[in-house]
């Protein structure tokens, strides 16, 4: 606050138990203080304010719950606390002109922000009561107020809110400011000039910091303005005055949640028509600090009808064919699910959404990463890097990336205590669609970024035994009974993603890096092998503190066959539990908790037996991997053909479907981002057998016993390839191959490896 500025002198009392009105004419009771405390049953609280001079009063205010503020017996501020912001406070200013003397405080507090009581029932995690300790240690609960006067001004009466919403245009950084005017301290009298309110112009409002350029912009919407309120942007940093990082990459978390730190204080001048003040203005941190996109960038938006001649085309065999409308519907979804953000909302581009019901304001890094190894097959005409730059885009110094970001303003949502970081496969995405553009400057722009998350998660979620530990949400798995110490899913995820950087590190020349990841994969996967087989249920299993697996068989149990780390002697009996029609082997394979766990719901009801599109993928690329593609084709036909049947009968896809019938899942919503897996991933990969590998201008392909099977259309690195394969009269293979450059065909086919070198044009061939 200005020091040219005069102290005002506050003092409250606590109206426990009283009425607003009541505790507006409460007298003081014993031992007032400036410091208001709150109470467990207090919501008034009554106080005085002593102005020491006629001019502009400028109120400063943190406070740890939702707030209304009356000066004189006039609202001067009305603040929510919206339960998913981590800040878990309210930083605002007020703005008033006042006269000298005493004036009457009324404060009406709600409730703390916290979490709900089915968190801690259903998503336990080991570091929940440091959370609660610490949150009450570093947010007292109190009202922290400072009052001056700036003397012989007259300046705007508004109330200011500072939040951490940000974005990025022209180098600089501007920060949101949530601004109402407060009409009941006007000084002009009412007009006899308009003929209704509507027609009564805002009054003029300018803010200006003290980093260049330093007028703030104003993007105030028609809705904003009908309910009072304006919104504006400040400067906060600029490419020449940037704060330093909060954190290293590989250090150690000393925040307890993912909130957005403080950087500095900055000077906010507030000037309105006939005068102006300064107050102080907290920066909030910045994220993304070495995202691929940062400011605000247009992309043409695909449309379904425009861009399905450009797609890949599966050839199907005869029996399957109907799966084709299933193929064309999902991209069909994919294309509605494209939104563009607002270009203050802090995000760098348009995105695919998770849902077109539902979340509608939330991204998901997990979900995002899995629809763009779906996406990566159009990656010519649809903007297949898009979502991944809008997850990179809030990555915090330090490498942590959050399971979940509000799209409207950018900011990490709370819904659990702690850090929820969504399993780490956005290397395994980038891999994908590497695999189909070939594009090495990708893996050149993203490997750091990869690099520096994964660093956060062994730094902070490893354990002694070299297993990693995760909760609930976090994991993805929400109302799993999947709980204990250390995890599969993570443990063998983490052994993934030091994999595939291994593999990026090797390509972009790293050697020295490329083996520490080498190794880093086995050391995690020996700790899994070790710490979380269960040799009497003969699958993997959450660890429990006081020794001995989690009981419950979960879908994750299958994660470490895609990792690469799961021994051959282990891959049978995993083959077994999933072909078990007792335990994974329903109706529609694979639900989320086996059968005959007495958790298990036939409904669903989420990841109580649900069946789900990530983990089917994630099992399913599991088994071909460990050379079980028997069971891998299997699964993924069943999942898929069960999918089709649910479209006929409902006309979408669906987040999740139940296990035991042909029907969406008990609690699931229609056209999710995910659900594309099966459709287009599985299809080509698992059923058709296709494998691509731009990286190398190669395309594998494993293809299955039909009479017909191929692909159209597939855009591979700068090849644009169809591949179909007859079968014909006493087991010969008629391939027809179709480019317009070289690349080269490796079909595996009995055993046998055949690689063919397929010049520009047309090729034909036999193979028995």
């Amino acid at each position: 606050m200005n020091c040219d500025y005069l102290q005002a002198e506050i003092i409250f009392w606590s109206c426990a138990g009283l009425s607003r009105d009541d505790a507006a004419l409460a007298k003081p009771q014993a031992g007032p203080a400036a410091e208001m405390r709150f109470e467990p049953d207090g919501r008034f609280y009554a106080g005085r304010l002593s102005v020491p001079a006629a001019g502009t009063l400028v109120l400063e205010f943190t406070c740890p719950r939702p707030l209304r503020l009356w000066i004189g017996g006039e609202l001067a501020l009305d603040e929510s606390l919206f339960w998913r912001l981590y800040e878990r406070e309210i930083r605002s200013a007020v703005s008033i002109p006042c006269a000298a003397g005493e004036t009457t405080l009324l404060v009406e507090a709600g409730p703390r922000s916290g979490w709900f009581e089915h968190i801690d029932q259903h998503c336990p995690s080991r570091n929940r009561e440091k959370v609660r300790a610490e949150l009450k240690r570093r947010l007292p609960d109190r009202l922290n107020l400072k009052a001056a006067v700036a003397p012989g001004t007259v300046g705007p009466a508004v109330a200011l809110r500072f939040l951490p919403g940000q974005f990025l245009r022209d180098g600089v950084t501007r920060q949101l400011v949530s601004a109402r005017p407060i009409p009941g301290f006007a000084q002009d009298a009412p007009s006899l000039d308009v003929w209704s309110p509507v027609e009564v112009p805002d009054a003029p409002l300018l803010l200006t910091s003290d980093v260049l350029p330093g007028v703030a912009e104003e993007v105030t919407s028609a809705e904003e303005r009908e309910h009072g309120r304006r919104r504006f942007y400040v400067p906060v940093a600029n490419v020449s005055d940037a704060p330093r990082p909060l954190r290293e990459t590989g250090a150690p978390e000393t925040r307890v949640e993912p909130v957005l730190e403080i950087t500095r204080t900055l000077s906010l001048v507030v000037e309105g028509a006939k005068g102006k003040v300064t107050v102080d203005f907290p920066a909030f941190e910045s994220l993304g600090r070495h995202a691929p996109a940062r400011e605000f960038r247009k992309l043409p938006r695909p449309e379904f009808a425009a861009l399905r001649n450009s797609l890949p085309e599966p050839v199907l065999p005869p029996r399957l064919a109907g799966l084709e409308r299933l193929y064309w519907y999902t991209w069909e979804v994919l294309c509605n699910l494209v939104r563009e953000p607002k270009p203050e909302s802090g995000l760098p581009n348009l995105y695919v959404a998770t849902a077109a019901q539902g979340f509608l304001n939330h991204q998901f890094v997990w979900d995002s990463s899995f629809t763009a190894m779906c996406t990566a097959y159009a990656w010519r005409a649809f903007p297949a890097t898009a979502t991944l730059d809008l997850l990179y885009s809030r990555q915090f110094d330090g490498g942590y990336l959050h399971r979940e970001h509000d799209v409207r303003d950018g900011v990490p949502t709370a819904y659990e205590p702690d850090f929820s970081p969504n399993p780490p496969i956005t290397s395994v995405a980038e891999w994908a669609l590497a695999a189909l553009t070939g594009d090495r400057l990708r893996l050149a722009k993203v490997y750091p970024l990869l690099a520096a998350q994964h660093r956060w998660l062994q730094m902070n979620r490893r354990l002694r035994d070299g297993t990693y530990w995760t909760t609930g949400l976090a994991n993805g798995l929400d109302n799993s009974p999947s709980l204990g110490d250390g995890y599969p899913c993570l443990t063998a995820q983490m052994a993934h993603d030091a994999e595939t950087l291994g593999r990026m590190a090797r390509l972009l020349g790293f050697e020295q890096e490329a083996s520490a990841w080498d190794a880093e994969h086995t050391a995690i996967g020996e700790a899994l092998n070790a710490g979380l087989w269960s040799e009497s249920m003969q699958i993997y299993s959450t660890s429990l503190p006081e020794g001995g697996h989690n009981p419950n068989k979960v879908v994750t149990a299958f994660w470490p066959l895609w990792a690469g780390v799961a021994p051959a002697e282990r891959v049978e009996p995993l083959a077994r539990h999933l072909m078990d029609p007792r335990s994974f082997w329903r109706h529609h394979p694979i639900p989320s908790l086996a059968a005959d766990s007495p958790h298990f719901r036939p409904a669903g009801d989420y990841w109580l037996g649900s069946t789900w599109a990530p983990t089917n993928y994630a099992a399913i690329k599991g088994f071909a991997r460990a050379g079980r593609r028997d069971v891998a084709f299997a699964a993924a036909l069943r999942h898929i053909q069960c999918m089709s049947e649910v479209l006929d009968a409902t006309g979408h896809i669906w987040e999740n479907y139940c296990s035991e019938k042909s029907e969406r899942g008990s609690c699931s919503g229609p056209d999710y981002c995910w659900s594309a897996l099966g459709p287009i991933a599985m299809l080509f990969e698992i059923i058709l057998g296709f494998e691509p590998d731009a990286l190398n201008n190669t395309l594998r392909w494993a293809p299955p016993d039909e009479e017909l099977a191929g692909i159209r259309r597939l855009a591979l690195g700068p090849a644009t390839v169809s591949v179909e394969c007859r079968r014909g009269a006493g087991g010969v293979r008629s391939v027809q191959v179709s480019t317009d450059r070289q690349f080269t065909l490796e079909i595996e086919l009995a055993g046998r490896r055949i690689r063919r070198e397929c010049p520009c044009g047309d090729t034909q061939f036999e193979m028995r």
